[in-house]
């Protein structure tokens, strides 16, 4: 069969394990990722910077056959993160809110040390990645860790991070931990047109970078402003404030219907800042309006 750019990887490479091979020479390292596998190869194409329809030629130009142990060996294991030798992975396990116990932290030095880590990292989203795994190792670091792998990569909602608020805070006006695992337990990991990011800061200094993420909440003295529509990379854009001053209880279903509007207007790979670019923000806003009555 001939494939096509909107083919999954993983279907491309069940119809035909071969081209995990082809795919591997042009780049693509993540074939045992659980996410990357779910794009199609129009995606992936524009994720490492290729021209699609070499590609396409290339695994339509593969032979039929199986994969070749060298190339088993090259493919990301689950919850790995290729690293820039090419040869060792990183891992995040998930730490909602960034939140940890003496335990959690024991149990991560523990197994850094026995699977001997190059490093271990605390990552600007509130995670602890274990880095320089060889690649065998890395699903017995999961064994043992026993914890969940956080959503660095793929199309869906990554990092909620979360500020101490007034739990801890000094200038906290309004409460973040509780509200943040509530975010998190709802939304991380959900699959979205394009890359997803949230923070939640309890006052207007924004320590979780509310404005300059996907969807940000930042405490004042009377609620939560809603902020939609920020991010960071080679176009870093500013976040809009789509509703001010919301009571705790508004605030999941505000966000709610920011992520039911983005479904379902989005396009492939389109954030949901380029998403308002494109389309305006008012449609936006009277949904979630409406959604708050």
């Amino acid at each position: 069969m001939r494939f096509t750019l909107d083919m999954k990887l993983k279907d491309v490479m069940e119809v035909n394990p071969k081209t995990a091979e082809a795919m591997q020479e042009l780049g693509l390292h993540c074939l045992g990722c659980a996410f990357s596998v779910n794009e199609t190869l129009a995606n992936a194409a524009q994720m490492h910077n290729l021209d699609p329809n070499v590609l396409l030629e290339k695994v339509n130009s593969v032979e039929q056959g199986e994969l070749s142990a060298e190339a088993a060996a090259k493919a990301q294991p689950a919850g790995g993160i290729l690293q820039m030798d090419k040869k060792t992975y990183s891992i995040a396990p998930h730490i909602p809110a960034g939140v940890v116990t003496p335990e959690i932290l024991r149990k991560i030095a523990d197994v850094s040390e026995k699977y001997h880590a190059q490093a271990i990292k605390v990552t600007s989203a509130q995670r602890i990645a274990i880095v320089g795994l060889l690649p065998e190792d890395v699903p017995k670091v999961w064994k043992d860790l026993g914890m969940d792998p956080g959503h660095a990569i793929g199309l869906c909602v990554r990092s909620v991070k979360v500020c101490p608020g007034n739990t801890f805070c000094k200038r906290g006006l309004q409460e973040t931990l509780a509200l943040g695992m509530e975010i998190d337990k709802r939304y991380h990991g959900m699959k979205l047109p394009s890359k997803f990011k949230m923070g939640v800061s309890g006052c207007p200094n924004k320590c979780a970078d509310s404005a300059s993420v996907d969807l940000g909440l930042m405490g004042t003295s009377k609620g939560y402003h809603l902020y939609v529509g920020g991010n960071g990379g080679v176009k870093p854009r500013q976040g809009n404030i789509l509703l001010e001053n919301l009571q705790k209880d508004q605030v999941i279903p505000a966000m709610d219907a920011v992520i039911d509007y983005y479904k379902q207007n989005g396009k492939p790979q389109e954030r949901i800042g380029r998403l308002i670019d494109r389309i305006g923000i008012e449609g936006l806003q009277e949904f979630a309006e409406k959604a708050m009555h």
